[in-house]
């Protein structure tokens, strides 16, 4: 919460270090999304039935799509800003997706 308040983005450097880590392998930045969102709400270790509807991999992936294009396809960008739409969702008590993160955005603007 305090890198929040500060103004730090928490995931400065994320892409760079999972390089690193994930040497041979590529790293595709929807993916690290999705599986981030899964994580955040808790639901990363439930059984493949799950997985449909609202919490569906192909309609979270394509949020996740949007919402990067929208950072220029900026990963930490990407997910500091999830991280912090996360913080007001808890905050506030409101139920979120990835691309709440993309509404909330656009009506600042």
């Amino acid at each position: 919460m305090e890198l929040i308040k500060s103004g730090k983005n928490p995931f400065d450097g994320y892409l760079v270090k999972l390089q690193k880590e994930k040497k041979k392998k590529k790293i595709n930045p929807v993916h690290e999304i999705v599986n981030f969102y899964y994580q955040w709400k808790g639901i990363d270790d439930k059984p493949k039935e799950f997985y449909v509807g609202r919490y569906s991999y192909g309609k979270l992936a394509r949020e996740a799509k949007r919402v990067l294009n929208y950072y220029n396809n900026d990963l930490d960008k990407t997910l500091g800003a999830l991280d912090q739409m996360r913080y007001t969702a808890d905050k506030n008590r409101f139920d979120w997706s990835i691309i709440t993160c993309l509404k909330h955005k656009k009506d600042e603007h």
